[in-house]
């Protein structure tokens, strides 16, 4: 279970901070298991973050924060300034690595035959390894620690196990 509520935070963060960069957003959506959705608009000087239970949105500088338990949400949906929504994460290209879980390296397989951007992340969100690859090249693993790790490939985000 305790892992379950890393994994879930681990998730949660490394989505925010994909779309983040890779999208100008001013407003998230939360989805939560009831159902029903509550819109939210962040400003520039707003933030998102996390204590252990709880996510804590913080629309601007002098708002005050507003508390989530992590633990109803089902799913963050980021919009941007004109409305349109993009979901984080939706792999649709059906991107797969294996082996999984691996010791030494990965290869990543894609119904895009183009070139991938390739970003390992840890399970505390640092940027551990990067590169350039085409589907089932071989991806040098060996210099990671074992332990769970997030690889997003162009807009996709895959879960990984290092023995």
């Amino acid at each position: 279970m305790k892992n379950l509520k890393l994994l879930s935070k681990s998730l949660l963060i490394f989505f925010l901070l994909t779309a983040t960069l890779y999208f100008s957003q001013t407003g998230i959506r939360i989805t939560y298991y009831n159902g029903t959705t509550q819109d939210y608009s962040i400003e520039n000087s707003g933030k998102l973050y996390f204590t252990s239970t709880n996510l804590l949105v913080k629309t601007s500088a002098t708002a005050t924060d507003v508390s989530i338990p992590m633990t109803i949400i089902r799913k963050i949906t980021f919009v941007n300034s004109v409305l349109s929504t993009q979901e984080v994460g939706k792999n649709e290209y059906n991107t797969k690595l294996y082996p999984n879980p691996t010791s030494d390296f990965i290869k990543i397989t894609s119904d895009k035959n183009d070139r991938m951007k390739v970003k390992i992340y840890s399970s505390s969100g640092q940027l551990v390894h990067t590169g350039t690859y085409l589907p089932n090249e071989s991806i040098d693993i060996s210099h990671l620690t074992a332990g769970f790790y997030l690889v997003q490939v162009d807009q996709n985000v895959l879960k990984l196990i290092k023995k």
